[in-house]
């Protein structure tokens, strides 16, 4: 196979960077597997440059963002202005391979009318949808209001996906969102397991784990700690990189909770692992959240609301709350209960659902047609 492909990145998608850099970095793995020669343009934005990413790629570019001011003015959302780069687009004239864009974020060229090659977006979620949400819950006036016009902006924007040859969506929901535009197709999310390492047995703790410099994430630790663990007292850690002291000093109240900050991925494979309780709560049904299969990769019982689990495919595996009183009731009651080496033997249905290499080619078969 001598196939080449162009793949753009919003951020340098490496692992230990946390967040949807994981479900970018194993789908390189996967097609580089699969034979497909990657040539791979990054934007710098809040992370280190990968040397890891060259063992999969034919080349790995870097740009930086231009985070000016002046770029938050005009029609086009700040996600995508910032990253504009005319250098990154005379090198997809030079070599007129495929593209893949990685979220609308990476689509600055998509529309300049001298690249002719087939254009692919593999969107991470409605990111009108994600914008309205931080504009709702933002406390900061400034931030509200920018917020909400990136949300306008964006509701228009996306409509140039129609001019993609296909968009791989996230979930069955997102991919009706956007087969109004053009040809879509679900992808699932791609990850760093491939089997269960779920422990059987009983922990001692509940586990919250996550990104907790992300307002999304910082909702549903208060949530958790003022509306669940203020009126029960099983121990509870809140593991994740995390930089906003007021909410550390929210977290420090609790004598029977433990914050974990900025663990590696073994110290928070293990922390999953050794728990009792995984609790996913969200408010923004958005996407498939990598913590979800993380989380029923490595743990053992896994407590999640609506948002988190509906038109994710996993909803089976998962145990249901969405009220406190049913988050306390149901962590009241699982807390005493051994975990069975049953939902591990049905856990394992779940690597063959989302199989990296699979998915992969599904990718291959469409963006590579004559």
């Amino acid at each position: 196979m001598n196939k080449h492909l162009h793949i753009i990145t919003p951020y340098i998608p490496y692992p230990a960077n946390f967040g949807g850099a994981i479900d970018v970095f194993h789908r390189i793995v996967a097609l580089k597997e699969l034979g497909i020669r990657i040539h791979l343009h990054c934007f710098e934005y809040d992370r280190s440059q990968a040397k890891e990413l060259e063992r999969y790629c034919e080349k790995v570019y870097y740009y930086k963002r231009d985070m000016r001011w002046k770029k938050f003015f005009s029609r086009i959302p700040y996600i995508v202005n910032s990253r504009e780069n005319k250098i990154l687009t005379q090198r997809l004239k030079e070599n007129p391979f495929p593209v893949l864009y990685e979220g609308l974020h990476s689509t600055s060229s998509f529309a300049n009318p001298t690249i002719t090659q087939k254009k692919f977006i593999r969107t991470h979620n409605v990111e009108a949808d994600y914008f309205r949400y931080l504009a709702k819950n933002e406390t900061s006036l400034l931030r509200k209001t920018l917020y909400f016009l990136e949300y306008l902006k964006i509701s228009v924007y996306e409509k140039n996906v129609a001019n993609a040859d296909a968009v791989f969506a996230l979930t069955v929901n997102d991919k009706k969102h956007f087969s109004t535009f053009c040809n879509s197709y679900m992808i699932r999310a791609f990850h760093s397991n491939t089997h269960i390492n779920s422990n059987s047995g009983k922990g001692k703790y509940a586990i919250y784990h996550g990104n907790l410099t992300i307002s999304e994430n910082k909702n549903a630790v208060r949530f958790l700690l003022n509306e669940v663990f203020s009126k029960i007292k099983f121990p509870l850690t809140i593991a994740g990189k995390i930089v906003d002291q007021k909410l550390v000093k929210e977290i420090k109240s609790y004598s029977h909770v433990t914050l974990i900050a900025n663990p590696n991925q073994h110290e928070m494979d293990e922390l999953i692992q050794n728990a009792q309780l995984v609790l996913l709560p969200t408010f923004q049904d958005t996407g498939i959240k990598l913590k979800l299969l993380e989380s029923l990769f490595k743990g053992r019982f896994c407590i999640a609301n609506n948002k988190m689990i509906d038109n994710t495919e996993l909803e089976s595996y998962c145990i249901l709350a969405n009220t406190p009183k049913e988050w306390v009731e149901i962590i009241q009651f699982y807390k005493k209960t051994h975990f069975p080496p049953e939902i591990i033997t049905k856990r394992k249905t779940i690597p063959e659902l989302f199989n990296n290499l699979s998915e992969a080619q599904k990718m291959i078969d469409i963006m590579f047609t004559a």
